[in-house]
């Protein structure tokens, strides 16, 4: 099954700027669970691999938000129940507001 999904949390934290430097259309994602997100238990955590001038252009993980809590407490069930994410990227963003719209395809084999 595949799944639009958008992404929360990006102007804070100075996600924006990375957002704005690193993230195109396109490019793959990783859905990373927090169980003891302080927050939300179910909530899954947005990171890209980016290399810049301040790791010696070695690949490094940055978070650029989280998936919205609806569809974190959908996958997150669907997780627990055995199902996995089969592939995820960035579908589109729009990056003139202060919080960047990014919108990610998620897909999965439940």
């Amino acid at each position: 099954m595949e799944y639009s999904v958008i992404v929360a949390g990006t102007g804070f934290e100075g996600r924006a700027a990375r957002i704005r430097l690193a993230v195109k259309p396109g490019m793959p994602i990783r859905l990373v669970p927090e169980p003891n997100n302080q927050y939300d238990e179910n909530a899954i955590a947005v990171y890209i691999d980016v290399r810049a001038w301040f790791t010696l252009f070695m690949k490094t993980e940055v978070q650029i938000g989280y998936i919205k809590r609806d569809k974190a407490a959908f996958f997150r069930r669907k997780m627990h129940e055995g199902g996995r994410i089969v592939s995820a990227k960035v579908k589109s963003m729009y990056t003139d507001r202060e919080h960047p719209r990014v919108s990610v395809q998620v897909v999965t084999d439940w």
